[in-house]
């Protein structure tokens, strides 16, 4: 059967630095190919070839077996061809009708948006789809699941055949994959070509038909998914054997952090639970359910009204995150992009804005010190940069979380609170920074790790603290702590 849409003998460099190599890819009608690899990999620069961004520097683009150049975003949407990143790229201030059919209104015989014909075919679109979404709402209104199901919505308006998905599930909790899954199921049904990207890998064991594998820009491994396991897959994308990580049982000492009856109307309600040294408590529960706003009230972003936070066994009231730093509490936030990044200034200052004390005396910053520290933690975390002053965007989001790591140890914690430490890295990040996490446990350091990825908190946590809806719905056991527990805690309790 011809492909809707492949490429043969691609090869794309940039200033010399080979990104693809004499690749062959290719996506059929009626199917779900997924594209894994680490970051760097070459899935982007493969999806802005397909997508109309760059022009390959040899080889051949085929949509439905015939040779096509795709000289602009513009050509490769009128083929079909749509790409949804990470990033959304809807207008928030529009509402999701005008956004589905923005640059191709309906128009009136006098040449002027016919916006009742929007707004009902809008509706007759997320219908046909089941996406439960009002046309009229402005989609700086609507989740990021809601607003993800519009950019879907609006690419089916613009006739796509071939849709590729790029990290779809990364903000989305247990539930909001589901409903995409079972979406992403109907537009396989109707006959699209779907390219799925993630670095979740037991989600392409759960909706893909067939995998490619890249590694350095190359083709490393092609087959059936029902024909392979998740060590096959880790193998060829890292290109050697990766055990994977296996839960440590942590002992663990006094209690350090004790939260009671915490309260933030709107956010969270009468929240306790307790963190001992040298143990990991999982928050976990559904988008919504109040886990980072926990978080920030414990390190000063946001303030509650009501409820205690103890610090090794005294009161305390935290002001700001400077205040936690001075406590000995540090933070990674979930949003490295927006929050976390200082994205034109250099990895040396990224890594040490926290605690520019540790670096300056009588108020003069020591250089050499700054320096000696990003040098061992870019060394001990195995950031990958060409020097310290490289500007933090030019890293792969794997590295660029690992120096958000090495900027929350610099204050040398004894209290880390991390908001989904590995989302957006790649399978190889991803078992460094767990590893280095048993490490942190080990020297005696109390980790509250929240995460929406189930094998996370359950492979990590000692004790996992379900929230829903702002409340405590459940503590449990390592031994109590199940993905069927924890989501019955989550999604049903009273």
């Amino acid at each position: 059967m011809t492909p809707l849409l492949a490429v043969r003998g691609l090869s794309k460099s940039f200033h010399g630095n080979v990104v693809l190599h004499d690749l062959d890819f290719a996506v059929h009608g009626g199917e779900v190919r997924a594209l894994v690899g680490e970051n760097g990999a070459g899935k982007s620069t493969l999806i802005k070839v397909l997508g109309g961004v760059y022009q390959p520097d040899r080889g051949e683009l085929l949509v439905d077996g015939q040779a096509t150049r795709l000289r602009s975003p513009r050509d490769a949407l009128a083929r079909g061809i749509v790409v949804i990143q990470q990033e959304l790229s809807l207008a928030p201030h529009l509402s999701a009708a005008e956004n589905i059919f923005l640059g191709h209104f309906p128009t009136t015989r006098f040449g002027t948006v016919d916006k009742a014909a929007m707004r009902r075919r809008s509706a007759e679109l997320l219908d046909s789809l089941s996406i439960a979404v009002d046309p009229s709402v402005p989609v700086g209104r609507l989740s990021i699941a809601q607003q993800q199901m519009v950019e879907i919505a609006k690419a089916i308006s613009l006739s796509a055949r071939v849709l590729i998905l790029d990290e779809p599930t990364a903000v989305l909790d247990e539930k909001r994959v589901a409903i995409l899954f079972e979406l992403v199921a109907r537009l396989k049904a109707q006959g699209l070509g779907i390219v799925f990207i993630s670095h979740h890998l037991e989600e392409i064991f759960r909706i893909c038909d067939r995998v490619t594998v890249l590694r350095d820009g190359s083709k490393t491994g092609e087959a059936s998914v029902g024909e392979i396991d998740q060590e096959w897959l880790v193998s060829h994308m890292i290109g050697r054997q990766f055990p994977v990580h296996a839960r440590q049982a942590h002992s663990s000492g006094k209690p350090v952090l004790q939260v009671e009856g915490l309260t933030r109307p709107g956010e969270f309600t009468d929240v306790s639970f307790a963190v001992h040294e040298g143990e990991i408590i999982g928050l976990a529960g559904l988008v919504g359910a109040g886990r980072s706003e926990v978080a920030r009230a414990l390190v000063g972003l946001s303030h509650p009204s009501a409820g205690t936070i103890r610090l090794f066994g005294r009161q305390v009231r935290i002001a700001n995150p400077n205040a936690a730093a001075r406590q000995g509490i540090s933070y990674l936030t979930e949003d490295r992009k927006a929050q976390g990044l200082l994205p034109n200034r250099p990895v040396r200052e990224n890594a040490t804005i926290s605690n520019l004390r540790r670096f300056t005396r009588f108020g003069v910053m020591n250089l050499a010190k700054e320096r000696s520290y990003v040098r061992e933690m870019i060394g001990k975390l195995d950031v990958r940069l060409a020097g310290m002053g490289t500007e933090i965007r030019y890293l792969s989001g794997g590295n660029q979380q690992k120096v958000l790591i090495g900027r929350a140890l610099a204050i040398e914690p004894r209290i880390l609170i991390v908001d989904e430490p590995t989302r957006g890295v790649d399978i190889g990040a991803k078992q460094e920074i767990y590893a280095l996490i048993e490490q942190l446990v080990a020297n005696g350091v109390a980790i509250v790790l929240i995460s929406s990825e189930m094998e996370e908190i359950l492979r990590l946590s000692d004790r996992i603290v379900v929230l829903r809806r702002g409340r405590v719905a459940a503590t449990l056991s390592r031994d109590e702590a199940t993905e069927s527990s924890i989501m019955r805690s989550a999604a049903l309790a009273a």
